[in-house]
C-alpha cells in the first residue's frame, strides 16, 4: 500500500525532501506491525497548474520526481498536526525502484 501526496512549495534540500504529514498519516504509516508493507510517496509538482503535465496520443510525460519512504517502526512525536518527514532524493520513485521494493519484499525483507 502506498499513501501518495504532492507538493508544489520549496521543500527540496541537497540530500532530502522535508514533508510536512498529518499526525494521523503519521501513525497510520509507522506502525511496525502490519502484514501489508506502506510506504509514503510526495510528488513535487511545478508551482504552475499547466507545466504539470504534457500528454499527446504518444505521451503522458509528468514534471519533476516522486520521492518514497517507509516509515515502518519511526518513534512515536509529541506533535499535534504534522511531523516534518525527510525523505532522502535517492528514494526516488520509479519503475526500477518498485521492482527492487517488490523483489526484497518477495525475500522477506520488510521496508
Amino acid at each position: 500500500e502506498l499513501q501518495l501526496k504532492s507538493t508544489s512549495r520549496d521543500v527540496l534540500d541537497d540530500n532530502q525532501l522535508r514533508y510536512p504529514l498529518k499526525i494521523k498519516n503519521y501513525n497510520d504509516l509507522r506502525l511496525p506491525d502490519f502484514v501489508i508493507p506502506r510506504i509514503l510517496v510526495v510528488l513535487v509538482l511545478p508551482e504552475n497548474l499547466t507545466d504539470w503535465l504534457q500528454h499527446s496520443e504518444e505521451e503522458l510525460c509528468m514534471r519533476y520526481c516522486a520521492y518514497w519512504i517507509s516509515l515502518r517502526g519511526m518513534p512515536d512525536t509529541k506533535n499535534t498536526a504534522t511531523v516534518t518527514v525527510s525523505l532522502p532524493r535517492s528514494h526516488q520513485f520509479t519503475v526500477s525502484a518498485l521492482q527492487s521494493m517488490m523483489q526484497r519484499l518477495s525475500q522477506g525483507v520488510l521496508l
